[in-house]
């Protein structure tokens, strides 16, 4: 798509999301663009830096800017400390109005290549100050005890120490980063380039004029190199990061023996207060936040999928598998290093008893990897899925523990670094192959092993004429059991 079409779509389910009216699709979209394109980043940080600015000023609070807190107006139903599902948390009658505003944005945007354009400083850089950051959202916040209490729209400034031991704080620094926080945490904002983490779950989305900037921990320097990332602080324990798109380089802080490491995309370690490194086989969001928290609404439903680990000795490699606990639906991600997605092949869609199951984003060059083990541990009585790449035969342990449902579903591949090629939308969309789905009955909690997709030794992974499998694992009360004939 082009800029214009790619900042309407933005703008559109930003708004959507911000109103809490965003559907499942909406919200899945808003995730995927976010992910994917680091162009749509860059414009949702802008249209939600210069929505604050025109809110402060439609309330005449133009000539203020120096003040510790920035009230929304009382007639855009923003009480001052309420706490939100979603940011910045409009009230219903206001839907109109901001609807107007941002009819007149996108008109603005498309026909006179408004302030926002690439070269441009966002309006709220300058309306909030140069070195701030800005609270868009607290929910459910409990302040600790002599701890200086921040209200929605209030300003932070350099020095400023956020400490919390509940609840949810989502921030906006001026130069365009995005940090949310789960309490308990104790965060202290040094400048738009440094942050200090003693404690808490951070998650990082970082747009293009904040590259450099670092979150220091009591045991590592996290420096951002243009990415979206998560950070989790025990201060009295270890740091653990993973990068979920893009670069971040990683000092050990008193590690004298450790060089920098640089983590990209797909690849999380931890680091102890003796300065060591580990490797973190599972990134699910018990124990790391998300930039953004567009999942279902089925929360009360307990993980099938509860861990996943390798044999592949720690430290060789990073990489990580990511668990989506209810997160298989049309476009979902299916690889922690690749932009590929899972697709219906037609209007049908997806086989529907996959629809809503944990999965894991697997590495998808372990698809030359022969000796590969993949332990997946489920947690309660299950069917265990996995999508088998049709271009390669069934593997022995497949045929042995598996048996084919003779269910089909696609493979729509993405690369950023191949000419830009990019994903459909939609089932039956841009599917370039087709996979099988193969099911194991697991009757009670246990481990399950999965072997590797091939014997066939290959040096060019990245040419590889397959892709590695995907999981899937729906509850066993769930009853959608796939027809076998």
């Amino acid at each position: 798509m082009d800029q214009a079409q790619l900042v309407n779509e933005v703008l559109e389910l930003t708004i959507a999301y911000q109103q809490g009216d965003a559907t499942d699709e909406e919200r899945a979209r808003l995730e995927r663009l976010l992910s994917d394109n680091p162009e749509a980043v860059g414009w949702y940080l802008r249209i939600v830096q210069d929505t604050l600015a025109l809110c402060d000023a439609t309330a005449g609070k133009a000539d203020t800017r120096s003040q510790s807190s920035v009230a929304a107006p009382a007639e855009w139903g923003v009480a001052a400390a309420a706490s939100h599902t979603a940011w910045p948390g409009w009230a219903d009658g206001t839907l109109a109005r901001w609807l107007a505003l941002a009819a007149v944005v996108g008109f603005v945007l498309l026909g006179a290549r408004w302030r926002w354009g690439t070269d441009a400083a966002p309006i709220a850089s300058r309306s909030v100050g140069q070195q701030s950051a800005q609270v868009v959202n607290a929910s459910n916040v409990r302040w600790s005890d002599g701890a200086q209490a921040f209200s929605e729209w209030s300003l932070v400034n350099p020095g400023d120490v956020l400490r919390f031991e509940s609840g949810l704080v989502n921030l906006f620094l001026a130069n365009g980063a995005e940090l949310l926080v789960e309490g308990p945490a104790d965060l202290e904002f040094v400048s738009l380039e440094k942050v200090v983490a003693r404690q808490g779950k951070l998650a990082a989305r970082v747009g293009p004029g904040a590259i450099g900037f670092s979150i220091e921990t009591p045991h590592a320097n996290v420096i951002d190199r243009g990415t979206s990332f998560g950070l989790t602080v025990n201060k009295d324990c270890r740091t653990a990061v993973v990068v979920y798109d893009g670069k971040v380089d990683l000092d050990v802080i008193g590690g004298a023996n450790q060089p920098r490491r640089r983590l990209e995309t797909g690849e999380a370690l931890s680091v102890d207060r003796q300065g060591r490194l580990t490797r973190i086989t599972t990134v699910q969001s018990a124990d790391f936040l998300e930039p953004f928290n567009v999942r279902g609404s089925d929360a009360a439903r307990e993980q099938v999928i509860t861990a996943v680990s390798d044999n592949v000795r720690s430290l060789e490699t990073a990489k990580y598998y990511r668990i989506v606990p209810r997160g298989f639906r049309e476009d979902c991600r299916a690889y922690v290093d690749r932009l590929h997605e899972w697709n219906g092949l037609d209007e049908r869609g997806l086989p529907p008893f996959l629809v809503g199951g944990d999965y894991v984003m697997t590495f998808n060059d372990d698809k030359i990897v022969t000796g590969i083990e993949i332990a997946v541990t489920i947690g309660q009585p299950a069917y265990l899925y996995v999508l088998v790449d049709d271009r390669v035969p069934p593997p022995d342990w497949l045929t042995r523990d598996f048996v084919d449902t003779h269910w089909d579903l696609g493979s729509d591949d993405g690369w950023e670094d191949q000419g830009g090629i990019v994903t459909g939308i939609g089932s039956g969309q841009s599917i370039d192959h087709n996979f099988s789905v193969w099911r194991r009955e697991v009757r009670e909690p246990t481990t399950v092993i999965l072997g590797p997709l091939t014997r066939e030794a290959s040096a060019e992974g990245i040419l590889a004429e397959r892709s590695m499998y995907g999981i899937v694992a729906v509850p066993w009360h769930a009853n959608r059991l796939a027809s076998d004939d």
